[in-house]
């Protein structure tokens, strides 16, 4: 895409265009998912990197999201409420309506199965 696009860049501007792909490539595999999460662009952080870095930062996201996959839709929109937009138990569980008590056991639960599905596939947790 950046190729294609290349006549159309600023020299010192790769960094801000590819974040902006990034970005909007996750909002539309979100809508396809048809979650109900959008993503704040204000949270999304674009520093000086590697290429390992990078690249490490791609496989671990890559690897998290299968991982949250394999949750259940109320224990990983939970997990994105609590953990990504940083909400407390207690107002995502209000949010979600269900008991704050249960939603602690989700994301017990959650972190649990989260840990295992890291563990196999190769991450000390």
């Amino acid at each position: 895409m950046a190729w294609n696009n290349r006549d159309k860049l600023q020299e010192g501007r790769l960094r801000g265009y590819l974040g902006a792909v990034a970005r909007n490539k996750a909002f539309q595999r979100l809508r396809s998912m048809q979650e109900t999460l959008p993503l704040e662009e204000s949270i999304i952080v674009i520093e000086e990197e590697s290429v390992e870095d990078e690249t490490q930062k791609r496989d671990d996201a890559l690897l998290l999201e299968k991982a949250l996959s394999m949750l259940d839709r109320q224990q990983r929109e939970l997990f994105v409420r609590h953990y990504y937009y940083g909400q407390t138990v207690k107002e995502a569980a209000e949010e979600m309506q269900v008991n704050p008590s249960t939603a602690k056991s989700w994301l017990a639960r959650g972190r649990e199965k989260l840990k295992e599905i890291l563990e196999k596939e190769g991450y000390t947790v």
